[in-house]
């Protein structure tokens, strides 16, 4: 599990400084200060610092549109280059496409929008920390879950967070939403619960191949509003931002329940041993390997042709691929593998190809249409390890596929939680001009 430190920031100011600008078609406008390797002019690859930093709405991974510093009216770009590291009033940039040499010249990028002034600056302090692990290449997949009260209700004020939270982050294109493809098993845990669970969501982000989810809860404090986003990362740490914000602009909205809390059964984890049980047949006269090259082909002349040449003696399972949930596991150095599952329904479907071999040296595998594939749905209704048998036989009028499912004796072992790392975000305005 992942080690995670307590740390307390602060949020710093957006403004604009310096020769940083908004422009009027809502562009914030800076440029490049310096090469990185000193040079006077850079080409692809090449670094460069900018006056560009997370107070103008910059996060690492974004792409920035370069123009030669005589181009006023910023009518001709001339490259591009990618944010690698970000600070608060300045980042590094590396240069990725240019169609002349780059120098100390502007760089533009869309300024951030938001509807809401007070939420906004806790909201891009939440989205720096989801991007700031990752390459600044790497797309990174997020759900957006509810906010709520202290009651665990949702509200009119929750759906307004979860407006603004959506508004901020799917504006950055390296944020790719996961939609609904999420599992419902994961609803059953509320964001105050999620230090004690992370585990069991990280496990069910892996299987629904999401990197990220964000949820929070509010509390009404005399004239404040205490609110906390949750952050779960799949790879990386888990974190907690607090911040508080005026509450008299939202009194009506946070007394409107729109979502009455329902608590909700948590699955259960258990560990499921996948085994893959090949089945090997040596062909026992010609007769019988004929028999199969006529079954296979079915008046398909040129695989009938192919399959006589191959002179076989060895019809064998080849690329197993087994999908649990969506998520792939191939049996390439083993034929076990072990997955977590949760109590509940899970679909598994397998596939493979036929393959064909003349003692140890394999010489063809049939694809498309031959490929045999089958799909089953798992029902776990108790907290029990499992095995699941995948026997996969080649011969034809066989079933080719069979599913088996059996219990295991339950071992019970001890787990180690880390705490939930808190960060603190001071109340700031935003974007003062």
């Amino acid at each position: 599990m992942k080690a995670i430190l307590a740390v307390i920031i602060c949020l710093s100011v957006f403004i604009s400084a310096n020769c940083i600008a908004a422009d009027a078609n809502d562009m914030v406008t800076g440029q490049i200060t310096e090469s990185l390797e000193k040079k006077f002019k850079m080409l692809i690859g090449d670094k460069a610092f900018t006056n560009l930093g997370s107070k103008s709405g910059v996060i690492k991974g974004d792409i920035l549109t370069v123009f030669h510093q005589s181009d006023t009216r910023m009518a001709d770009p001339i490259g591009q280059c990618a944010v690698v590291e970000i600070y608060d009033a300045k980042s590094v940039c590396e240069i990725i496409t240019m169609t002349r040499e780059i120098g100390m010249d502007t760089v533009t990028i869309k300024k951030m929008a938001y509807d809401d002034a007070l939420l906004f600056p806790s909201v891009f302090a939440l989205l720096t920390k989801v991007v700031e692990p990752y390459s600044p290449e790497k797309q990174v997949v997020v759900y957006i879950h509810d906010f709520f009260d202290d009651k665990h209700n949702v509200t009119r004020f929750s759906e307004k967070i979860k407006r603004e939270v959506n508004k901020v982050f799917f504006q950055k294109k390296r944020i790719k939403s996961a939609g609904q493809a999420i599992s419902p098993a994961l609803f059953a845990y509320l964001p105050g619960e999620y230090n004690e669970y992370n585990k069991t969501i990280e496990d069910y982000l892996k299987r629904d191949r999401i990197d990220v989810i964000i949820a929070g809860t509010y509390k009404v404090n005399g004239d404040k509003i205490q609110l906390s986003y949750y952050k779960i990362d799949k790879n990386w740490e888990d974190i907690a931002l607090d911040t508080a914000i005026a509450g008299q602009p939202y009194a009506k909205l946070v007394s409107q329940v729109t979502v009455p809390y329902k608590e909700r059964k948590k699955e259960e984890t258990i560990a499921c041993d996948i085994i893959f049980k090949p089945v090997y047949h040596r062909t026992s006269s010609r007769d019988e390997r004929n028999d199969i090259i006529a079954y296979e082909t079915k008046d398909n002349p040129i695989l009938e042709y192919t399959l006589r040449r191959a002179e076989f003696n060895i019809i064998a399972p080849v690329d197993l691929v087994v999908r649990i949930d969506g998520n792939e596991i191939r049996f390439d150095k083993s034929y076990e593998y072990r997955v977590p599952l949760t109590t509940g329904n899970h679909e598994i479907s397998a596939s493979f190809k036929k393959g064909f071999y003349y003692n140890d040296t394999f010489l063809v595998a049939l694809s498309e249409p031959n490929i045999v594939k089958k799909t089953v749905v798992l029902s776990i209704d108790k907290p029990e390890d499992i095995v699941v048998e995948i026997e996969a036989n080649p011969l034809p009028r066989r079933e080719n596929l069979v599913f088996k499912m059996y219990r295991k004796v339950t071992r019970s072992t001890s787990i180690v939680k880390p705490v939930l790392r808190r960060e603190t975000l001071k109340p700031v305005e935003t974007f003062k001009d």
